[in-house]
């Protein structure tokens, strides 16, 4: 037994699929968007409506519930680590490698003057835990960036490695008064957040904040909350299992007063509607018990049509290929493809290397 619920219950979840409409929601906007396409009215108002559900925040949250609750089952450091790496970078080095590949094809390597050292420390960077870095010769391809999407790569990496720290210097794995703990620590870095989301425009070219917008700092509160869900899943779990609906209108009410009142969404959300969104993802993952795996059959490609979908969009951005909805649309496809066969080929294989982990892959959605 879970703190009265057994571990049945907290592995019938909707967490794959949960992930997969996060990470549609940031590869649908970003390619209508960096592609400039003016949708029809019906589809620019869904897009609207979807930017109430921002998905980096909701991974973040993701990422701390399971995360947090991988490390409770197994604290050996070197499995710990060992079966983050094999989530995580067999799949980032092909999508990277890919990504080179692309612009090779485009033609655009050698309108560069960059050195193969250059391109090499790019790569470097791209596979290491350097995702933010981005050199100036690649301005001029795509939307500048090699892919930009990649800087949250950075940020859940600060976060494995934060968690056997947490853990140990606060003694979480303690029964006692751990919430009290988490409680203050959520606070301490909320702060941290709402300094980043007052720092006027005019620093946002700095160094420094570009930094500090790619550290752990402003965004270890999302994660944190996700962690306090997982230690407190028995109370969580009877609040919001099974309530989807009446969390979800809810949340579009609280969501559409945002939009006009201007009140902060995206990344960088209000903490108040974060709170909100983050209760209404936990209640869709335990509501409709079955409907990932339903649906999914058991795989995962949320990771794969985060990390693809810019490679694709850059891609089509430096070819021209522009302002056109069906040109959103292929490089949707793509993205899928791209996805799907990453999930069979890299990402599958390499979870089934993992040492002792939370869920076989091939049973449950929570890895």
């Amino acid at each position: 037994m879970m703190n009265g619920i057994n571990n049945k219950t907290y592995k019938i979840n909707n967490f794959d699929l949960l992930r997969l409409i996060a990470a549609l929601q940031v590869a649908v906007n970003h390619s209508v968007e960096m592609l400039h396409v003016h949708p029809p009215m019906v589809l620019k108002n869904f897009l609207h409506f979807s930017q109430m559900f921002p998905g980096v925040p909701i991974f973040f949250f993701i990422s701390g519930f399971l995360i947090s609750k991988s490390y409770e089952s197994n604290h050996k450091l070197v499995e710990y680590f060992q079966n983050r790496i094999l989530r995580l970078y067999p799949g980032l080095i092909i999508c990277v490698s890919f990504s080179f590949i692309l612009i090779y094809v485009s033609g655009y390597l050698v309108t560069t003057n960059a050195s193969a050292i250059d391109w090499l420390a790019l790569y470097f960077a791209k596979t290491s835990i350097l995702q933010f870095y981005n050199p100036d010769f690649m301005r001029a391809y795509g939307d500048g960036v090699l892919n930009g999407s990649l800087w949250t790569i950075t940020v859940e990496i600060q976060f494995y490695i934060l968690v056997p720290v947490i853990y140990s210097f606060f003694k979480l794995l303690d029964t006692e008064k751990h919430n009290l703990k988490l409680i203050l620590l959520i606070i301490f870095f909320l702060f941290i957040n709402r300094i980043y989301a007052y720092i006027p425009d005019e620093y946002h070219n700095n160094v420094l904040y570009k930094l500090f917008r790619v550290s752990f700092l402003p965004w270890f509160y999302m994660f944190l909350f996700g962690v306090l869900a997982q230690k407190n899943f028995t109370f969580f779990y009877k609040l919001l299992a099974n309530k989807f609906i009446h969390l979800f209108i809810i949340y579009c009410i609280v969501g559409y007063l945002s939009q006009t009142y201007k009140i902060a969404l995206g990344n960088n959300i209000n903490p108040i509607v974060f709170l909100i969104l983050v209760s209404t993802a936990f209640s869709f993952s335990y509501s409709f018990a079955g409907l990932s795996k339903t649906l999914l059959k058991g795989n995962d490609i949320s990771y794969g049509t985060y990390i693809y979908h810019m490679p694709i969009v850059n891609f089509m951005i430096y070819l021209g290929y522009t302002e056109s909805l069906d040109y959103a649309i292929y490089a949707l496809i793509i993205t899928t493809l791209l996805a799907v066969t990453s999930w069979l080929v890299i990402e599958k294989r390499s979870l089934s290397l993992k040492k002792h982990p939370l869920n076989p892959f091939k049973s449950s959605g929570t890895k």
